[in-house]
């Protein structure tokens, strides 16, 4: 879809066309709110698909469980009562619903979560928006893949690594919509440091990168 919409997919990449004055307040609102209702279809197909895992799970104990991964997911998924049998299940795992780590603040947390965010943003600009990055068409994809692979490596275990509020968005509502408690901990996190990282990454490439002479530049004087 890139050469339909500029392929945004997070609003975090969005709010930096945004600021940069590459779109209209309206073209940016209607692309984010495309994104976090994106986000809430597929976790809407993700749950269709992933629902049957937890039919093993009520009314059961972790010892009438056989499989430890199963047992994983009921604890997961699932109320447990003063007798230790597993009651009503929601979505299983959450459907994946970004937390905070309980071994990190949530101070910290948004610190992580702007970092990560500034390194995607920051390599949209430098590798698909500049116009001496001299990569081809195809190269650009591959190096924001390798930025949010990068970010991921880092943050999942802090974080779960969101990086992009439609992400989190879409698999909190659709848990929350069937039975699970998607009100986590540091939940406005996710929703503020995409923007801060965005803001940040955007200013040092307009202020620092942006105008830098390029080898070809220098070549040409």
């Amino acid at each position: 879809i890139g050469f339909v919409s500029g392929e945004h997919i997070t609003p975090a990449v969005t709010f930096s066309f945004l600021i940069r004055g590459e779109m209209s307040f309206a073209s940016a609102i209607m692309y984010m709110l495309a994104q976090f209702f994106g986000a809430f279809i597929g976790a809407l197909f993700l749950y269709a698909s992933v629902v049957g895992l937890t039919t093993g799970c009520e009314g059961n104990t972790a010892d009438q469980i056989d499989d430890g991964a199963n047992v994983r997911l009921c604890s997961a998924s699932c109320t447990l009562d003063e007798n230790d049998v597993f009651g009503d299940c929601g979505a299983p795992f959450g459907l994946g619903a970004n937390t905070v780590s309980g071994a990190i603040g949530q101070g910290s947390a948004f610190i992580a979560e702007l970092i990560g965010t500034f390194v995607l943003v920051f390599t949209v600009l430098m590798a698909a928006v500049h116009k001496s990055n001299g990569s081809g068409p195809n190269a650009a994809p591959i190096a924001i893949g390798w930025s949010v692979m990068l970010a991921h490596l880092v943050l999942v275990p802090l974080t779960g690594c969101g990086i992009n509020p439609a992400r989190t968005f879409g698999p909190a509502i659709v848990a929350l919509i069937f039975g699970a408690d998607s009100f986590v901990r540091g939940a406005w996190v996710y929703y503020t440091a995409p923007f801060a990282g965005s803001l940040c990454a955007t200013l040092s490439y307009e202020i620092i990168f942006k105008n830098v002479p390029t080898v070809e530049d220098d070549e040409a004087v």
